[in-house]
């Protein structure tokens, strides 16, 4: 990772001076709030990259990849901090040319932007309180049936951040199930550490994400909370099971890029990113909830 350029200040102002983002540089456009896949800290390390315009800086899964990406294709880069639902509008807008943010790759999102192949894919999980229930539930072993989950929500609420796939499948799978159990959506969060307080606080009973996002909430307070395993291949659609990858969106007809950006991600192995994800949930553990 050693060697990395980050762009100087001339060059991050003529890139956004420019009607369109050059494809020699990538300029990156993520919430830097969504651990661990990208989040804010006032610490320059070796895992970070600085934030544009602020005398702040990234880390994450999504920083470790944005540094393998401008290693491998030797490209400068430039993390700009978006709220979620500009990063698609900045991207058709050449504010940048690349979404690494833990977006998943839907239809819906198809229609305005394209995608790369996907960078991780992950497992559903459930945050919990530790307290709420019993150890030998839910467990890595022996994960809770789509049956087992409605009944341990029955008559409770589950919670997620807004404008992700954990959050369609609350409504989905648990709110209109056939089962007539009467399982509350309470409002979306703004960010994962924002929902994963409201489980903590028994505001909610569970969160749906992807595990490492799981993982890295429990990671914050490992004495209150933890992962509620489940065998989601058993009630997810195969289209909602591709949901639980995450890829690099680019914008529609940029096929350079996208071509050049699936060039790259074919050499990382999926032990590799798997060892990436694993030392970015440690690292986001020392953010607060």
């Amino acid at each position: 990772m050693l060697g990395i350029i980050a762009l100087s200040g001339l060059s991050m102002m003529t890139s956004c001076n420019h009607s369109s983002v050059s494809n020699d540089v990538l300029v990156i456009g993520m919430e830097c709030n969504y651990q661990p896949f990208n989040w804010t800290t006032s610490k320059n390390t070796e895992d970070t990259l600085p934030i544009d315009k602020t005398n702040e800086f990234a880390d994450g899964y999504d920083i470790a990849i944005a540094k393998y990406l401008s290693q491998d294709l030797k490209k400068e880069v430039v993390i700009k901090r978006l709220e979620w639902g500009s990063l698609i509008p900045s991207l058709n807008n050449d504010e940048i040319n690349m979404i690494l943010a833990g977006m998943t790759d839907t239809h819906e999102r198809r229609e305005s932007i394209d995608f790369t192949d996907p960078y991780l894919t992950s497992d559903l999980a459930f945050l919990i309180k530790t307290s709420d229930v019993d150890e030998s539930l839910g467990t890595k072993e022996k994960p809770m049936s789509y049956d087992e989950l409605l009944n341990l929500f029955d008559g409770k609420s589950l919670v997620c951040q807004s404008n992700v796939v954990g959050d369609d499948f609350i409504e989905t799978y648990f709110v209109h199930n056939k089962q007539n159990k009467a399982i509350r959506h309470s409002p979306a969060q703004a960010t994962y550490p924002l929902a994963a307080n409201d489980v903590l606080g028994g505001i909610s009973f569970a969160m749906p994400a992807e595990l490492p996002v799981v993982e890295a909430m429990t990671n914050l307070n490992k004495n209150e909370l933890r992962v509620l395993y489940c065998d989601y291949k058993g009630f997810l659609s195969s289209e909602d099971q591709n949901g639980l990858s995450v890829s690099i969106g680019v914008k529609k007809g940029n096929s350079e890029l996208k071509e050049e950006l699936n060039a790259s991600l074919a050499k990382l192995s999926a032990e590799e990113r798997s060892s990436m994800m694993a030392k970015a949930a440690t690292r986001s553990s020392e953010s607060a909830l």
